[in-house]
């Protein structure tokens, strides 16, 4: 997009996949509005939102400027990246540091959030729940937290010394570790990340969108 962006518009539900957008939006400062898109409605599957993304999911961020078509965005990964080289935070520049935070972020991306979303169907949301799926989807979920658990034994956060992006996607769906019946007692390390994170102001803020949704 040329120029500057004017305003800001995303569409999202209280999913962890758009509290990663609604966090990085909140800790750049940024002016924004929401629409709520209730999944449970299935009103990611209307034509509004289709046309927005063919997908059929949610988040979406749409930006408008002057002097050029709206840039819609979607895939959470995707809007952190754009929001962060957009605006110079949370992502170093070049280099190491930055090779790091992304082989993080998509540990959150493709590990972590894949792996608790799986677990949270076979565990509540599946009308039969097989053993064996169960199983399967809890211990790849205990993976991925024996992963984050080494790492922020040895760092404060996930990509080093720096709060990045890579913790903005991971912190939602840690919020939500009752999916996969984690106890965070059992990663200390996590747990302790995880409070420390949750009493950021601009996290507080991002979690309570869309204002209204129930945080299930």
């Amino acid at each position: 997009m040329k120029g500057p962006v004017t305003s800001r518009h995303l569409f999202g539900w209280a999913t962890p996949n758009t509290h990663r957008v609604s966090i990085l939006l909140e800790e750049l400062g940024l002016d924004y509005r929401v629409t709520g898109v209730n999944i449970r409605a299935r009103a990611q599957f209307t034509p509004e939102i289709l046309a927005l993304n063919p997908f059929g999911k949610i988040p979406i961020l749409v930006e408008e400027g002057t002097g050029a078509p709206p840039l819609v965005l979607f895939e959470s990964g995707a809007i952190l990246l754009h929001l962060a080289e957009a605006h110079g935070r949370f992502l170093p520049p070049s280099g190491g540091a930055r090779a790091e935070t992304l082989a993080w972020l998509m540990v959150a991306l493709t590990g972590l959030g894949p792996a608790t979303g799986q677990a949270h169907h076979w565990t509540e949301l599946a009308p039969e729940k097989p053993a064996a799926a169960r199983a399967h989807a809890l211990a790849q979920v205990d993976r991925v937290y024996r992963l984050l658990e080494g790492r922020l034994a040895v760092q404060p956060y996930l990509a080093g010394a720096a709060y990045s992006i890579a913790d903005i996607a991971a912190f939602p769906w840690v919020a939500r570790h009752g999916w996969a019946e984690q106890d965070l007692a059992d990663t200390p390390h996590v747990a302790a990340w995880s409070a420390r994170l949750a009493q950021r102001p601009s996290v507080q803020r991002g979690m309570a969108v869309p204002h209204g949704a129930i945080l299930a």
